[in-house]
């Protein structure tokens, strides 16, 4: 009985973005032994991975060229995309910043359509988004898709959480001792990192109320040190990932012919 081996090239792509124009692809080689009879039967097989990434990018090897170049000039085009345009350079800093508040108004509003169409009875007070996960600024000028993937590399997903008043009371305090974190709806001072003056929708925080948020998957799964949050009481899953929800509000932004401008207005400041 004679073997042969049935060499198969495998090439499949992820359109993960790990930065501008960058694309995530796995070359598969399988490799198949069969016996040779009137009939085939597969006796073993093997595959190797070929990842092409950043410490490939300078290997000059005409078959890979060949593999990425249709995704690469599709992704290429995808990317330079212009979705929207700013008013103002949006750039991240601590307490308050003008790209931390652009953020946090828009989840806060994709929450409160989200529950109004499929969570009626959930009425959301206020958003939280870590300064950590907005990995880049946004230009004056042209927003592109590309952006967009750059400012968020992440798949993360927004999801809403019920807390008590008393939570919300020591989650305004670890934001104090972090020097603050991208909000809305939610206002408070800051001395010696404790949180003082806290205010929820304009109004003073209840203890013995509850209160409805909005955050991002990994602050939900106590990142950061939120680890408040992972005793809230109730937890809604959106599905939504903030990219995508940030990216469709640009369009949309386009489409009527506005653009992107933002304010700051104290929503978190330090107490001389």
């Amino acid at each position: 009985m004679s073997f042969f081996r049935l060499i198969l090239q495998l090439n499949f792509h992820f359109k993960k973005i790990t930065g501008m124009n960058k694309l995530l692809v796995f070359v598969g080689v399988l490799t198949i032994s069969a016996a040779c009879s009137t009939s085939y039967k597969t006796i073993g097989y093997k595959y190797q991975n070929h990842s092409i990434n950043v410490l490939t990018d300078s290997v000059n090897d005409p078959v890979f060229s060949e593999i990425l170049l249709p995704y690469k000039n599709e992704l290429g085009s995808e990317m330079s995309e212009i979705i929207s345009y700013s008013d103002t350079s949006l750039i991240d800093f601590r307490p308050e910043s003008l790209l931390s508040n652009f953020v946090t108004d828009l989840i806060l509003n994709y929450a409160r359509n989200f529950t109004s169409v499929n969570q009626p009875g959930i009425e959301v007070q206020f958003s939280l988004i870590n300064h950590g996960g907005l990995r880049t600024s946004l230009s004056k000028g042209e927003i592109t898709k590309g952006d967009i993937f750059e400012l968020m590399p992440f798949e993360n997903e927004l999801v809403l959480l019920k807390l008590t008043g008393s939570q919300v009371f020591e989650l305004a305090h670890h934001i104090a001792s972090r020097d603050g974190e991208g909000v809305s709806g939610i206002s408070f001072g800051m001395r010696s990192g404790r949180a003082e003056d806290i205010n929820i929708e304009n109004k003073p925080l209840e203890l013995d109320s509850t209160y409805w948020m909005v955050t991002n998957d990994y602050i939900a799964n106590g990142g950061d040190g939120m680890i408040i949050l992972t005793t809230a009481s109730q937890r809604v899953i959106t599905g939504a990932k903030i990219r995508d929800v940030i990216i469709n509000y640009l369009k949309e932004l386009k489409v009527n012919g506005l653009k992107v401008s933002v304010k700051t207005d104290r929503r978190i400041y330090r107490v001389e």
